[in-house]
């Protein structure tokens, strides 16, 4: 009853079920998988599917009806515990699972873990943004991993492994989601109401790689701007390095008020542009009578030929990605912006630049 808005996560639950009904539920799991495709509402539902009064742990389901479920629906359950990232932090704080440090051991999610459930069977608790613990956070969890109170469950989130330490991933059961299709992340956009066009739906879930957070990043009135701007920019019949640069630098100024968000910002704006030129690529060699300003403008400087049209669109997507890997490498995001810029206008006229 619980899992209708899940049911592509069937596969994960059902394999939790199973457990349950042989008595053999890990104490710890590692959902692995993108930001946004649900994995902490898993976990969520699973903590109120195992609080549920009315329906049997082994069928691993919940009514939504009894004083339990009616806690979870309202975040009120006492035995459910939830931690994760604050806004604004990098990293998850150690205060957050050990306590403060005036009353470290006292406090905290570890302390509250460890004590006798108040309403129901066990103590649940959700690590989102485990990625994001620092290695004395994960050093403090390692314990409980190794020696959990009776009962209790701990579901740690993360995008990956590689961010975890190994003694944290060897002492959880992994449980890997795949990213929301293209149609199943549209769908959801005009379902919950955020997109009452179907063809735009369709457009922000081919950029949202799979996550329902992205996709609502994208809704972002700013965003849309820089998008519709940037290929304005990209399908004149002439690209001028210098105002394409000089506009769209402009645009994130104006969008984003310090550095970090301006590098988020261009990390949007490049991978805009490679969506355009793989698209361009696409509608080029399918042999469509009109392919755009951007393949039209290419074939003529190669003089009709498609092959090499399509090899100057390869070229531009191979330049966006070493721009946005300068961006996420700390580079001032103007120089980047206009390298990439000078690239892309000389891409335009038919010329490759080396890339660096």
């Amino acid at each position: 009853m619980v899992w209708t808005d899940l049911r592509r996560h069937a596969p994960q639950v059902e394999m939790i079920r199973r457990a349950v009904e042989r008595g053999r539920i890990a104490h710890a799991y590692l959902f692995l998988g993108p930001d946004g495709i649900g994995k902490r509402l898993t976990a969520h539902r699973l903590a109120q599917s195992l609080f549920c009064q009315r329906i049997p742990d082994e069928q691993l389901d919940a009514c939504g009806e009894c004083p339990a479920c009616r806690q979870m629906l309202a975040g009120t359950h006492p035995d459910l515990l939830t931690i994760g990232c604050p806004e604004g932090k990098r990293e998850l704080p150690l205060p957050l699972i050990l306590g403060p440090e005036d009353n470290r051991g006292r406090e905290g999610l570890l302390h509250d873990l460890s004590l006798h459930p108040m309403n129901a069977a066990r103590r649940i608790a959700i690590i989102d943004d485990a990625d994001k613990m620092n290695e004395e956070s994960a050093n403090a969890l390692l314990k409980t991993l190794e020696e959990p109170p009776p009962g209790a469950i701990l579901f740690l989130i993360s995008p990956s492994l590689e961010t975890l330490l190994p003694t944290i991933r060897s002492r959880c059961q992994k449980v890997q989601f795949a990213p929301l299709t293209d149609d199943e992340l549209s769908g959801l956009l005009v379902e919950l109401g955020w997109e009452s066009d179907s063809a735009a739906a369709d457009a922000i879930a081919a950029l949202s790689e799979g996550s329902l957070a992205t996709a609502r990043q994208l809704l972002d009135p700013q965003l849309r701007k820089l998008r519709d701007q940037l290929l304005a920019l990209l399908e004149q019949p002439e690209v001028s390095s210098v105002s394409l640069a000089d506009e769209l630098i402009a645009l994130i100024d104006e969008i984003a008020s310090d550095i970090p968000q301006q590098r988020q910002v261009a990390g949007w704006l490049l991978r805009f542009a490679i969506d355009h030129y793989r698209r361009t690529i696409e509608v080029g060699l399918s042999g469509v009578q009109d392919c755009g300003p951007t393949w039209n403008a290419l074939l003529a400087h190669t003089g009709g030929d498609v092959l090499e049209a399509s090899d100057l669109a390869a070229a531009a997507i191979d330049r966006c990605v070493l721009a946005d890997l300068h961006v996420q490498q700390m580079m001032p995001v103007p120089l980047c912006i206009e390298g990439w810029a000078d690239d892309l206008s000389r891409i335009h006229r038919g010329g490759v630049p080396l890339l660096t």
